[in-house]
């Protein structure tokens, strides 16, 4: 994992500067089955001293708070992927909030090694938020609250699922402010709390995610159609909305699909300024 100081997009011609994993803002989606032993060589190239904290990891050696990567300098995290569910990596320099409005942070899943999941289409949403102008960051209000890094990103490219396939999202707030409460349209979908699969799911039809927490939602619709999705309040109003495209096909999955590359790949080009 590289860590650069770099430009990106977050809305069209709308450039800022970042700390970014990887060159990208949220970093690579990183996967790992419960369990797993793995070691991540984390690279600092950027001017400032950073680290990798593993949020909702609990592992002692490998927090990520201490010790600081300087600049030019690198190290190795040896860490287990527990617990299985929807976990998040952000640098845990002083002062965090400032190194995370940065862009230093991205989406951490484990997967179940023993209790398989039902098949279901997957995709990932890191919810966030940029203040352009530093009179709103006293507010509490950010400019910005994009998924996955940019603004509106999922009106022009849908999230594409079949009737009645079940649609899993797993969800990141890495805000520093406010709690995301998100919403979908035409449907009511399960939830486990705080992105953890050892939670019991409950039913929702808007579920509020804090600042520094997750959760995975699954959810399908009888039919064909455009839905919509959004965190309720302003937020939707400055970057957080998107579509669900509903296709008329009734096949059904035998394993689940990871969309994660697909989304990956366009928050990828929006964010070097190509948008077709």
């Amino acid at each position: 994992m590289v860590l650069e100081d770099t430009e990106i997009e977050i809305d069209s011609k709308k450039k800022i500067k970042v700390w970014a994993f990887n060159g990208t803002v949220p970093g690579p989606t990183l996967r790992f089955t419960e369990g797993d032993n793995i070691s991540i060589l984390f690279i600092n190239n950027g001017t400032y001293p950073h680290t990798m904290h593993f949020h909702g990891f609990h592992d002692d050696k490998n927090d990520g708070v201490l010790p600081v990567i300087m600049p030019g300098k690198t190290y190795t995290y040896n860490i287990t992927a527990e617990p299985a569910g929807a976990l998040m990596y952000h640098c845990h320099v002083p002062p965090v909030s400032e190194h995370i409005r940065m862009g230093m942070y991205g989406a951490l899943i484990i997967d179940p090694r023993d209790t398989p999941l039902k098949p279901a289409r997957e995709f990932y949403m890191v919810m966030s938020e940029f203040s352009i102008d530093d009179k709103n960051v006293t507010k509490f209000i950010a400019d910005y609250y994009p998924v996955n890094g940019y603004s509106y990103q999922y009106i022009y490219n849908p999230l594409v699922i079949n009737q009645d396939e079940l649609l899993r999202l797993y969800i990141i707030n890495i805000g520093t402010t406010i709690s995301a409460p998100f919403h979908l349209h035409s449907t009511i979908f399960d939830v486990y709390p705080s992105g953890l699969l050892s939670n019991k799911p409950y039913q929702a039809q808007t579920v509020a995610i804090s600042p520094g927490d997750t959760t995975i939602i699954e959810a399908k619709w009888k039919y064909p159609g455009e839905y919509m999705f959004h965190s309720h309040g302003f937020q939707e109003e400055r970057g957080n909305m998107g579509h669900i495209t509903v296709k008329a096909n009734t096949s059904k999955l035998v394993e689940s699909v990871s969309m994660f590359d697909w989304q990956y790949e366009i928050q990828k080009k929006l964010q070097n300024g190509i948008t077709k």
